[in-house]
């Protein structure tokens, strides 16, 4: 799960409105998903800034490129097809500030729907969360294509990342299938030494995380 850096800079329209109902400290009106009028703009700034990947498990959503600023018209965004859902992070926001920019991500609909839900969460893995790393916090077993809490954190950490790793989907079983369909003739190129790391990484279109701490848990591993 990659770090993401939510800038709102292409949804300006939508970016106006929240900022006055913010201002004013006013609740939100209803939220009603594709109803409202700023909702594809939300998605298509959070797909860009996200590269079209689901914000937690990195599964390919759509192509970064058709929501591109250059496909922007005065800061809105027309209404398009994509993969996934918007996921109202703290789902206790929802009644009273439902179109919280800082509390929405684009995830995979199964995780959305049939994980997260509403479970409770600690907020330990969120990843636009300034200290939020996904190295310092995660270790990736190859062999199972499993993320697990790093070692080198707390005990205590680990339970609060175990936790997060749950709620979040990182684990659900339809994903570890795809990651690990996807990434294991990746990683044998470099394990065998037909490919380089970079020449891979140049190929990769998702689960650009578990990519980079399968490298290392190979190399821990020799």
């Amino acid at each position: 799960m990659r770090k993401i850096d939510k800038k709102l800079e292409l949804a300006t329209a939508y970016k106006k409105w929240i900022d006055k109902l913010t201002a004013e400290n006013k609740n939100h009106p209803v939220y009603s998903s594709s109803k409202n009028k700023y909702y594809y703009d939300i998605v298509a700034n959070l797909l860009w800034v996200q590269s079209g990947l689901c914000a937690y498990t990195e599964m390919f959503l759509m192509n970064p490129a058709d929501v591109r600023p250059e496909n922007w018209k005065n800061g809105a965004f027309t209404k398009f097809d994509f993969m996934g859902q918007l996921d109202h992070y703290d789902s206790k926001l929802k009644t009273s500030k439902g179109w919280d920019w800082n509390n929405f991500f684009v995830v995979h609909t199964d995780v959305n729907t049939k994980v997260k839900r509403d479970k409770k969460f600690n907020g330990i893995l969120k990843p636009d969360k300034v200290d939020y790393d996904p190295f310092y916090f995660l270790q990736y077993d190859f062999k199972t294509h499993f993320f697990i809490p790093n070692k080198t954190r707390t005990i205590q950490e680990q339970v609060l990342i175990l936790e997060d790793i749950g709620v979040l989907g990182l684990n659900y079983k339809p994903i570890i299938d795809y990651r690990k369909e996807y990434l294991k003739p990746l990683v044998d190129e470099v394990d065998l030494g037909f490919s380089s790391i970079e020449e891979i990484r140049n190929k990769l279109i998702k689960f650009y995380t578990a990519f980079e701490m399968s490298i290392i848990d190979l190399k821990d591993n020799t």
